[in-house]
């Protein structure tokens, strides 16, 4: 109701004077109720100011002003879930892992399967191996997570020359050959399968394939043509061989043990016992197998460069002391053959394997000279 004096509208219209002037207001109409009246809010006057309407203004119809207790808060959810970006549609068995990365997810077997080697009763890859591949899988994460803009104390501060694509390349291979190195019936050999077949098939998709992969240099096919497919068979005799005997048969009588005596009347039975037994013994990996010998995954991986230097695409410029890096691979194996090997079905397989890979490269070493 307005005031007669200054026209000031007030809120409770059941007030007597008015709140500006202090005139008398008029009369309220009868059975009008007095409503909750509070004064104005700075922040309100601030807020919605008055409109002055001109003369010659077109419309009457006043801007609505929000409520004082309204507060926008769109905006504020729209940044959100701009700053959020797409949502993840990915496979499930990734949504929670970091960068929803293949590659991370296997480092991370990997560091749960040498946790699990420190206790005595799981097989390990040794120190040196254990440390490589921790550092190897730190570089492929910090290079994960930095290609989808995730941020991580831990690798933020990686410098970019040590995240190269060949970093993840040879991380791939070094981690397969101890996944071969770790074949075998438990927990631990699982892991490493596991951690090794997703960081392959994942870095496969993103250094391999593509015009800036590594796909422009190797090609795998190449190990079919012509005599490649004899060394690629004596590599894969040379990695069987690692995982027979590389020592010397014990005798019937040392492995059975002493016979026990006792009472002439006593007729003691010679029996097998379960350590000799084929059921027995079925699952059970020697503990002198030729990766257990010194320097064995260097052996591995060094018959792998082989392969790798056979598999280069023939339009690929090479020095032509290349040529000659499988004869050298050759030679390095045969001494550590000759350092670790005895008489037995583990060495003599390798060297058969090395034979039939060392023809092979002497023969690609020649026609090359011939060709150039």
């Amino acid at each position: 109701m307005p005031c007669l004096e200054c026209g000031d509208v007030a809120r409770d219209i059941t007030l007597r004077y008015c709140e500006n002037c202090g005139a008398t207001m008029p009369t309220p109409p009868p059975g009008a109720r007095r409503t909750a009246a509070r004064p104005a809010l700075a922040s309100e006057k601030l807020a919605a100011p008055a409109r002055i309407v001109q003369p010659g203004d077109d419309t009457d119809v006043q801007p609505a002003v929000a409520p004082a207790g309204h507060v926008a808060r769109e905006p504020e959810r729209t940044e959100t879930e701009e700053s959020r970006g797409p949502p993840y549609d990915g496979p499930i068995w990734l949504a929670h892992v970091p960068a929803h990365s293949p590659s991370v997810l296997g480092v991370g077997l990997l560091a749960v399967a040498l946790v699990l080697s420190i206790l005595p009763f799981f097989a390990d890859v040794g120190p040196f191996w254990s440390l490589v591949t921790l550092t190897g899988g730190w570089l492929v994460v910090a290079r994960e997570l930095r290609a989808v803009d995730q941020r991580h104390a831990l690798v933020d501060w990686v410098p970019d020359s040590l995240l190269h694509p060949a970093v993840p390349a040879l991380y791939a291979v070094v981690v397969a050959a101890l996944a071969i190195r770790m074949l075998g019936v438990g927990v631990t050999p699982v892991l490493w399968a596991g951690g090794a077949a997703l960081i392959g098939f994942d870095q496969y998709r993103k250094v391999y394939v593509g015009e800036d992969g590594w796909s422009r240099f190797f090609d795998p096919r190449q190990l079919r043509v012509g005599l490649a497919p004899v060394a690629l068979a004596g590599v894969a005799l040379c990695l069987l061989s690692l995982f027979l005997s590389w020592e010397p048969g014990a005798t019937s009588a040392t492995a059975r043990g002493p016979i026990p005596s006792g009472l002439p009347q006593l007729r003691v039975m010679d029996q097998t016992p379960a350590s000799s037994d084929v059921v027995y013994n079925l699952l059970d990996m020697p503990h002198d197998a030729g990766w257990d010998q010194p320097l064995s995954v260097f052996v591995a991986l060094l018959l792998f460069g082989v392969l790798g230097l056979m598999a280069l695409r023939p339009e690929v410029p090479r020095p032509e002391a290349l040529r000659f890096a499988p004869l050298g691979v050759l030679v390095v194996c045969l001494a550590w053959l000759i350092f670790n090997g005895v008489l037995s079905w583990g060495p003599v397989l390798f060297l058969v394997g090395l034979v039939a890979t060392g023809f092979v490269s002497v023969y690609g070493s020649l026609s090359f000279s011939r060709e150039a």
